[in-house]
């Protein structure tokens, strides 16, 4: 499960150094560039932070790749714990995807709007 790849194209795409992401979310470089290599996990407070500095929702961030999620809170992580952490990040996008949905319908909801005053419009 990896999502090096998109954190790499993502801060190439803006220009970014590893330097300047690993300062924004509080870690090392050595830390960051890890992440970008798909060699530690990823927790959801630094997927939110990810997502904030590049301005998209988690959705989109975790669009097209899994992501390993880890507890950073111990060492040790059991199952009830990834449990929580699962949960939590379903609910999480689960709500942003529906937030997204009534987005859309309501473009769509526009768009024909608009699409019937231009047909009225040539049919007079």
């Amino acid at each position: 499960m990896v999502i090096g790849n998109k954190l790499r194209r993502l801060r190439i795409e803006k220009g970014y150094s590893q330097e300047y992401l690993a300062d924004v979310l509080a870690i090392s470089q050595k830390t960051y560039s890890n992440m970008e290599n798909d060699k530690s996990s990823i927790t959801i407070d630094t997927l939110k932070k990810i997502a904030e500095e590049y301005k998209i929702d988690l959705i989109e961030l975790l669009s097209d790749d899994k992501v390993i999620v880890q507890n950073n809170s111990s060492r040790e992580i059991n199952s009830f714990q990834v449990g929580i952490i699962i949960n939590h990040m379903s609910e999480e996008l689960l709500n942003q995807m529906k937030e997204r949905i009534e987005e859309l319908k309501l473009t769509i909801y526009d768009k024909n709007n608009h699409i019937e005053l231009l047909q009225k419009r040539l049919n007079n």
